[in-house]
């Protein structure tokens, strides 16, 4: 192969393959990626299993909010991703009942749930940069009333869930703030 049929035949075909595979590199870490949902603790807001599209930039540009449906690094085994609903900002106090959850003394309006919280009642005071997460199906969700570490960190958390992918049958958006 002569000098410039291998010049043609890296500016022509290697080099935008190696910038695509770079962009789409970058993009999956630092603006969009996949995540697989294998419980159904999000449920009805996420079905399961499913996978579900993470944006990665909507927590970076309006920060985490109440509300906010969000995958993080599970305190307990950060090598694991979990995806919950944000009950608890920094310095609040969430109160747990039966039949309700109270921020700083007030009643949190959750009309998506519809299961009581039958299991880890409690008084829990969220510390600074850290989030209290719960999961929308309450009776099955393994949240931060369970875990050892019960609160996020604001850097452990990677993103947004903002949409059912797969299986198509199941598309559709992820409610947040309900």
């Amino acid at each position: 192969m002569g000098q410039r049929k291998r010049q043609n035949w890296f500016t022509g075909w290697l080099m935008p393959i190696v910038i695509g595979v770079a962009i789409a590199l970058c993009i999956r870490q630092w603006v969009v990626s996949a995540a697989y949902v294998p419980s159904e603790s999000m449920y009805p807001a996420i079905p399961n299993p499913c996978y579900i599209l993470v944006n990665k930039l909507a927590t970076e540009i309006h920060g985490v909010q109440r509300g906010d449906v969000v995958v993080f690094h599970f305190p307990d085994d950060p090598s694991q991703l979990y995806v919950k609903r944000v009950i608890g900002l920094p310095g609040d106090t969430v109160k747990v009942t039966y039949d309700a959850v109270y921020i700083n003394g007030k009643k949190l309006n959750e009309p998506i749930i519809t299961q009581p919280n039958e299991n880890g009642l409690g008084t829990y005071h969220v510390p600074a940069g850290h989030y209290f997460m719960m999961g929308d199906n309450r009776p099955v969700s393994d949240d931060s009333r369970y875990w050892t570490h019960k609160y996020v960190a604001r850097s452990a958390i990677v993103g947004e869930a903002d949409f059912v992918l797969f299986p198509f049958t199941k598309m559709k958006s992820i409610p947040q703030h309900v």
